[in-house]
């Protein structure tokens, strides 16, 4: 497989910005493909077992697919189907400008303030491929000089100095526009969700300090949750912000035997504390990840059969 162009999209104000072309020869593009085709052949192989997408998808972190006729004005992939289709449809002629002077640490000219990129996408015939670029990879104000490449990494360093990530966060297949989400976790912080999940996870969570939302069949309610330090362990998990700001509560919740069982599953360390006589459950920042994966019964069922590794 060779690969055509070479994309990036940037974010602004916690929102998709643009597309931009990269001036990429086919040397460069070869390297680019390189640097992600070991795990690209991965990914593919495991296409057939991925799952249409559905709500549970997102909360177990499990890959699935959509295709991008079904993703609705008001979804939240909307801006992302917008992008796909400007590539496909109207491609932008915008192209990101080098100085001419390769030591200017003023590399990028036309980026503006505040403006990021966010992620790669490697167009061939048949597919977009998405690769998250970490946050850590600044390409404004950064000196490139040489073309290296390292045994973890594949690193541009010509004045086009993007980190490439050695692995594909998502597949846009040309031919049908489906869409294939490999990493649920890399695609939504490529997505520039966090800060509204964020918004919405403690939205959730307060309904659960004051009682209002409470887990089991026979209604426990949870203490602990007030605490800066519990909070503050939440907000540092990308996964338990995004199960939080999904959070619906179940018609037919668990009963507290099951809960128990799920979580006698897990190390000590990770275990909330029961109290039946109040029918509290009380969590402390050690134990914040725990309440998370407790309070859905799909994650609650996982810990119990042992079917699926769990990472809280």
């Amino acid at each position: 497989m060779t690969l055509q162009k070479i994309w990036v999209c940037t974010s602004k104000s916690a929102k998709l910005h643009r597309i931009c072309l990269l001036q990429t020869d086919n040397d460069i593009r070869e390297d680019i493909f390189k640097s992600f085709e070991d795990d690209l052949q991965t990914q593919q192989q495991n296409e057939s077992s991925i799952v249409r997408f559905a709500d549970s998808a997102l909360i177990d972190d499990i890959p699935y697919f959509i295709s991008l006729s079904d993703i609705a004005t008001d979804d939240y992939l909307q801006p992302f189907k917008e992008k796909v289709t400007e590539i496909l449809d109207n491609p932008s002629t915008e192209v990101i400008r080098f100085s001419n002077n390769p030591t200017n640490a003023q590399g990028i000219s036309n980026l503006e303030e505040n403006e990021a990129i966010k992620f790669i996408i490697a167009q061939s015939n048949e597919s977009l491929y998405f690769l998250e670029v970490p946050k850590s990879s600044v390409i404004k104000h950064r000196l490139v000089l040489t073309l290296g490449i390292t045994q973890n990494s594949t690193v541009l360093k010509v004045p086009k100095g993007i980190q490439v990530p050695a692995e594909v966060t998502a597949r846009v297949s040309c031919a049908d526009r489906k869409l294939f989400v490999y990493d649920v976790n890399k695609f939504e912080r490529m997505l520039t969700l966090n800060e509204n999940q964020k918004a919405k996870s403690f939205t959730i969570l307060d309904k659960f300090v004051s009682g209002e939302f409470k887990i089991s069949s026979e209604d426990y309610t949870f203490t602990g949750l007030g605490a800066q330090d519990v909070r503050d362990e939440l907000k540092k998990s990308i996964r338990a912000t995004r199960r939080l700001a999904k959070y619906k509560p179940d018609p037919s919740p668990y009963s507290i035997n099951k809960i128990k069982d799920a979580v006698n599953k897990l190390d000590s360390s990770l275990q909330v504390s029961f109290d039946d006589s109040s029918k509290t459950i009380h969590v402390t920042a050690d134990t914040a990840k725990t309440f998370v994966a407790i309070i859905y019964n799909s994650i609650v069922e996982r810990l119990i059969t042992g079917k699926v590794e769990l990472a809280i």
